[in-house]
């Protein structure tokens, strides 16, 4: 199963739209290094900045967009854990973001 799931111009599209999508190259944690950069998009709504991993449903809610994206590392590292512990109690769509999860998360 492929890992890429935008394209350049995709990306270069997306981007310029009411909310940007950016490459997360860390999940700021030395147990859980990625393998190679996940998109993320980020949204200002009123004074709250919203960082998100739309195809899992992580997100994360914060004053700056720092803030954000640090929680949103924290989450997405929270639902990999759950995810992998709960193996074989997951139903398909969980399935998928474990897989997609362990083709780009390396624990160290």
């Amino acid at each position: 199963m492929g890992t890429n799931i935008l394209t350049d111009e995709q990306y270069k599209m997306l981007s310029k739209k009411h909310y940007k999508i950016i490459p997360l190259n860390t999940l700021k944690n030395s147990h859980f290094v990625l393998k190679k950069p996940i998109y993320i998009t980020i949204k200002k709504e009123e004074a709250v900045v919203i960082a998100s991993l739309d195809d899992i449903e992580a997100f994360a809610y914060a004053d700056t967009e720092f803030e954000a994206i640090n929680r949103l590392c924290e989450e997405i590292i929270n639902v990999y854990l759950d995810l992998k512990e709960n193996r074989k109690e997951l139903g398909t769509l969980p399935q998928k973001w474990l897989q997609y999860f362990e083709e780009v998360i390396e624990d160290r």
